[in-house]
């Protein structure tokens, strides 16, 4: 039998597929962050406030510090992805 595909606003827009995408991103980054490593390539992120860059020998260091300005978003409010 065929599967249903799921398209990611259908996704979005169902509470019960949210554990889903939650999966998918952390795998996603786990996995971009090991290949950064394997690279000898650093990993800058945020922390909180603070901006954090994790060497690939697991070196973590503070770059800065920024204030949590962060945007708020409307709850079902819809943002769209596009390819350029």
């Amino acid at each position: 039998m065929a599967t249903k595909k799921k398209y990611l606003t259908y996704l979005e827009d169902t509470p019960k597929h949210h554990l889903e995408i939650e999966k998918v991103a952390k795998s996603s980054t786990k996995k971009a962050i090991a290949a950064s490593h394997r690279k000898s390539v650093p990993v800058t992120f945020m922390e909180g406030e603070k901006i954090v860059k994790v060497g690939p020998k697991g070196k973590k260091s503070v770059v800065g510090t920024i204030k949590n300005n962060r945007r708020k978003v409307k709850v079902g409010a819809k943002s769209r992805i596009s390819k350029k």
